[in-house]
């Protein structure tokens, strides 16, 4: 049966970029999103950067050997709430075997190769549709404190440039002539990794800019408020959905909303292998002092990105289970760490914005991208803390498997049938 209409189910900046280049390719769209508007969950208030040149896989022997002190509570960018949860413990079990140290270099290529993909296709966009979302190439510097870090951050460094992706190793001398804003931390680093190749922007605004170019596009449908129930299933094909504003039926349908995909892929007998671990972001007033260079404090594991006039700082990983509250303990924990690492680079005192938000993240740290669980049903989805840095790229992706063409990169453990999906 020939794919003319797709309902997405999701408005974040993955079923946003997925939605504009499956209506480029000539399809009818629909967007439906329980929020009032595109990008408000995940999307909204993130990190900013494009980090494409940092995709190390999450699940690995170094975090493994920080278990013990994570579980014990004395890791400042992570928590872990210990439960019964079984979705918990399959994934985590699953989580263990993707850390050994062959595992984890493979699923870090895998990603990064996804991701310099996604680089290319957001210049190709931004260059056709001309859009302004404050994005500036800024690279990026990831700072560590201890020698020995710094050490084995250059072993990876030597293995992204043979995968086709510039970094250096620098000095705190080279760190300082780089970002002279670093002058403001209280006491040297032992150096810092710098990536070229990375970027900074608003997502929210990218994905507002986006939306506004699909309304020109013959057939697009948004619908808000629009919550998806339940997935009907007919012999292998998704025949519609129940949704708070009626039955919505197309041809294909997309689940790109995370974690709140499972609940419906459980209702047709999938089961997603992604969880989701919370993050916190503050905005803030930029001052001169910002760093014009995106930063990333590996011992804090919190980052730094001057958008226009603001400052956002995002961090911590939190694997709390569904508790979507907003822990001012966490957003204390950021400003603790603004006012440590760069007192004068931005005014701490006036909160522009407090965030939280779940990343979903696969055991392996790769996206989902294609068909599963039905003929007509696709995921995009799992994209952990990079769903902003490869939305381009997996909507590419998603757009060949949809349309049966040839892949645009190679997509070795990006597929459903990587993850143990059929």
């Amino acid at each position: 049966m020939k794919t003319e209409s797709i309902a997405i189910i999701g408005a974040g900046i993955i079923g946003v970029t997925s939605a504009y280049l499956l209506a480029r390719a000539g399809y009818r769209v629909m967007l439906l999103d329980a929020d009032e508007g595109p990008a408000l969950g995940t999307s909204f208030a993130n990190g900013a950067q494009l980090s494409y040149s940092y995709t190390d896989a999450m699940a690995s022997p170094g975090l493994v050997a920080k278990m013990p002190r994570i579980l014990l509570g004395r890791d400042p960018a992570f928590r872990v709430r210990m439960s019964a949860d079984g979705q918990l413990l399959r994934w985590g079990g699953r989580f263990l075997l993707h850390a050994r140290a062959s595992r984890e270099e493979r699923n870090t290529r895998n990603i990064l190769r996804l991701s310099l993909h996604s680089r290319e296709v957001m210049h190709a966009t931004q260059a056709e549709a001309g859009i302004e979302f404050q994005h500036r190439p800024s690279g990026k510097l990831h700072l560590y404190g201890s020698r020995q870090d710094l050490e084995q951050a250059a072993a990876r460094v030597r293995q992204k440039g043979e995968w086709g992706c510039p970094q250096r190793v620098l000095d705190w001398r080279q760190c300082l002539a780089l970002e002279p804003g670093l002058a403001q931390l209280a006491s040297p680093m032992a150096g810092g990794v710098h990536s070229p190749l990375d970027e900074v922007g608003d997502c929210h605004r990218f994905a507002l800019a986006l939306l506004d170019r699909l309304r020109q596009q013959p057939g697009f449908e948004a619908h808000y408020h629009c919550r998806v129930h339940r997935l009907h299933k007919e012999g292998s094909r998704i025949t519609g959905l129940d949704t708070s504003q009626g039955s919505i039926t197309a041809d294909a349908y997309l689940l790109a909303t995370g974690p709140d995909s499972l609940a419906l892929a459980r209702g047709i007998g999938l089961h997603i292998p992604i969880y989701p671990i919370k993050g916190y972001s503050i905005t803030v007033p930029a001052t001169e002092r910002a760093p014009a260079v995106c930063i990333t404090d590996v011992d804090n594991k919190v980052v730094f990105a001057r958008v226009g006039d603001r400052l956002r700082v995002a961090g911590c990983a939190d694997i709390v289970g569904d508790d979507r509250t907003l822990d001012q303990d966490r957003i204390d924990h950021l400003l603790r760490v603004c006012r440590q690492r760069f007192p004068e680079a931005g005014d701490y005192d006036r909160l522009l914005d407090r965030w939280t938000g779940f990343r979903p993240v696969t055991p392996s740290s790769a996206p989902i991208i294609g068909r599963a669980g039905a003929d007509n049903l696709y995921l995009n989805l799992g994209h952990g803390m990079l769903g902003w840095t490869l939305a381009m790229g997996s909507a590419s992706l998603l757009a060949a498997r949809i349309g049966g063409t040839p892949a645009p990169i190679d997509d070795s453990g990006l597929r459903p049938a990587d993850h143990g999906l059929g």
